[in-house]
C-alpha cells in the first residue's frame, strides 16, 4: 500500500467497532497475543507459536477449532518450496534443470531466450514472469498454461526480481512433469505423509470446519471467499495436468494451525538452510525484505533475521514466521484481520514479530 493508503486505511478501520470475542489460551502463549488479535479487528483465526520439536501454544480466537482448516494463500508457495528442496535433498528432481522440458509450452522470457528457467528461478520470482491480464482473467476463467504464456505474461525485462503468483504456480506444473504423478500426490507423499500432517490444494478432500474469509474494511457480512461453495466444486482426477495445475500452489493449500506450526518447526532444522540463502531482493516494494527459496528474509524489523512467509487473499490474513537460531516460530491464520501494511509485511505479522521472535525479549 502507498503511505497515504495505509494512513487512510487505518483511520477508517479505527471508526469501525471491534467487538470483544471469546479466546481460548494455552501453553506459551503470551497474553498479548489476545491484544494483538483484536487490535488488528481480526474476525476469527488462531496462533500457534512453536519450537524445534512441535507446538509449545495455542490460541483460538473468535469461533473457531483448533482443528479449523484456512486457505493460507501464499504461504502454499513456502510448503511448495519445502516439498521442492526435500525433493531435491533426495535426489529426485533438480531445481536448476530446464522446466521447458517438463512443460506443454516454453518459459523463456523474450529478451533472453538462451536463459533456462528453473524451478529455482520461479520459487525466487526471477524467472520473468509476471501476472498480466492474461493470468488474471484465468484466475476467473481457467485457461491452459500455454495460452496463459503467450499472453502479456513475461516482464518487460528479464534479469531481476518480480514477485509473481503465476511463476510460483508453475512450479506445480514443472514438478507434475518431473514426477509424473499430480501435485497433490506429490505434496502428499513429500511432506504431508512424512511428517504426519492433514493438509490438502483441495478443499473437497477435507473432512471438518474450513473457514470462511471476510474482508474487515469495508465490512461485510458476506464472505469474499466461501468455503461450502469451494466443497462443492467437482474435484479433478488425481493425475498430472501441467496445462491446468498452475493455480494451486501459488495459494491453495488447506491446513489447520497446530500443522501448519508443526512444519514450521521442521522448516527451522538446519537441512532446509539453503532455502533461507538470499536470492533476490524485493527492492521498494519492501526494504525490510528479501527472498530465499520461496522464503521471506526479513531483516531490520527485529534484532535478529528471521524468515517464513505471509499470506493474504480475500481478506484473510496469515503469517508464518520462525528463528532458526533461537528455535521459535509462530503460525497465524485468519478468516479475516486487518490488511494494513507498508510495503509487503502487514501490521498484524510484524506485531507477532515484535512480541514473538524479538530476540532482545526475555
Amino acid at each position: 500500500m502507498k503511505k497515504w493508503k495505509v494512513w487512510a486505511y487505518r483511520a477508517a478501520l479505527g471508526m469501525i467497532p471491534c467487538p470483544e470475542k471469546k479466546a481460548q489460551c494455552s501453553g506459551d502463549v503470551p497474553p498479548e497475543v489476545i491484544d494483538i488479535l483484536h487490535r488488528h479487528h481480526t474476525v476469527d483465526g488462531a496462533v500457534a507459536i512453536f519450537d524445534g520439536k512441535g507446538v509449545t501454544g495455542l490460541c483460538l480466537y473468535g469461533d473457531v477449532q483448533r482443528e479449523t482448516f484456512y486457505r493460507t494463500a501464499s504461504i502454499s508457495k513456502h510448503i511448495t518450496a519445502m516439498a521442492a528442496w526435500r525433493l531435491h535433498e533426495a535426489g529426485m528432481i533438480d531445481l536448476d534443470a530446464d522446466a521447458d522440458a517438463y512443460l506443454p509450452c516454453s518459459l523463456r522470457h523474450p529478451v533472453a531466450p538462451d536463459v533456462l528457467i528453473t524451478l529455482r528461478r520461479l520459487l525466487s520470482h526471477t524467472a520473468g514472469i509476471h501476472d498480466g491480464k492474461t493470468y488474471l482473467e484465468a484466475c476467473a476463467r481457467p485457461a491452459k498454461l500455454s495460452d496463459v504464456m503467450r499472453g502479456d505474461s513475461h516482464t518487460a525485462a528479464f534479469g531481476g526480481f518480480e514477485y509473481s503468483n503465476l511463476g510460483a504456480g508453475i512450479a506445480a506444473c514443472v514438478l507434475e512433469g518431473m514426477l509424473g504423478k499430480s501435485f497433490e500426490e506429490i505434496m502428499r507423499e513429500a511432506v504431508f505423509g512424512p511428517l504426519r500432517v492433514t493438509a490438502s490444494f483441495y478443499p473437497q478432500t477435507l473432512a471438518g470446519d474450513i473457514a470462511n474469509a471476510y474482508r474487515v474494511l469495508p465490512p461485510s457480512k458476506k464472505p469474499t471467499l466461501d468455503a461450502a461453495a469451494r466443497q462443492k466444486r467437482p474435484l479433478p482426477e488425481n493425475k498430472p495436468d501441467p496445462e491446468r495445475h498452475y493455480l494451486l500452489s501459488q495459494g491453495n493449500l488447506y491446513i489447520s494451525v497446530p500443522d501448519l506450526a508443526k512444519l514450521g518447526a521442521e522448516l527451522m532444522r538446519e537441512r532446509y538452510a539453503p532455502m533461507r540463502r538470499h536470492l533476490a531482493d524485493f527492492g521498494a516494494r519492501d526494504e525490510h525484505l528479501s527472498m530465499g527459496l520461496s522464503t521471506f528474509i526479513v531483516h531490520d524489523i527485529l534484532p535478529q533475521t528471521v524468515y517464513g512467509h505471509q499470506g493474504l487473499a480475500y481478506g484473510a490474513m496469515h503469517g508464518l514466521f520462525y528463528d532458526p537460531a533461537a528455535q521459535k516460530g509462530f503460525a497465524l491464520l485468519t478468516s479475516g484481520c486487518s490488511e494494513a501494511r507498508l510495503g509487503v509485511l502487514s501490521d498484524v505479522n510484524i506485531a507477532l514479530m515484535r512480541l514473538i521472535l524479538d530476540g532482545n525479549r526475555t
